[in-house]
């Protein structure tokens, strides 16, 4: 059971590189596993430890993170290569998107309402 480096596709593995995801190089369960749920786990756990402790800027600043990652995560999974179930790899796009679209939306009002308390309102 010895394959050659030139048998394996490039990113296959439990990790693949940000270049890999970004170029549509990686397995579509890494990415969409590996990078789009669990990253986004820990990102918005992050966001929860800022928000019981009061910290505004950390807060601001996963926000931001938060919207670049997940347009980071959107492209790979979209670049990503279909496998042999291609069913999966729709629903992965479609839920992809639908998080794409929550998480703009609930950016946006969590920036309203650092607004509101960085004015005191």
């Amino acid at each position: 059971m010895n394959q050659s480096n030139s048998q394996v596709p490039t990113g296959s593995g439990l990790f693949a590189t940000p270049s890999q995801v970004w170029n549509g190089q990686a397995p579509l369960p890494v990415v969409f596993w590996g990078y789009g749920v669990f990253v986004s786990i820990l990102l918005i756990s992050g966001f929860i430890a800022a928000l019981y402790n009061n910290n505004i800027w950390l807060q601001e600043a996963l926000i931001i993170v938060t919207l670049a990652y997940t347009l980071w995560v959107l492209v790979g999974i979209w670049r990503s290569p279909p496998s042999d179930t291609s069913v999966w790899w729709l629903v992965a796009r479609a839920l992809t998107v639908a998080w794409a679209v929550n998480i703009v939306l609930v950016s946006g009002f969590l920036q309203l309402n650092l607004l509101e308390t960085a004015m005191g309102l």
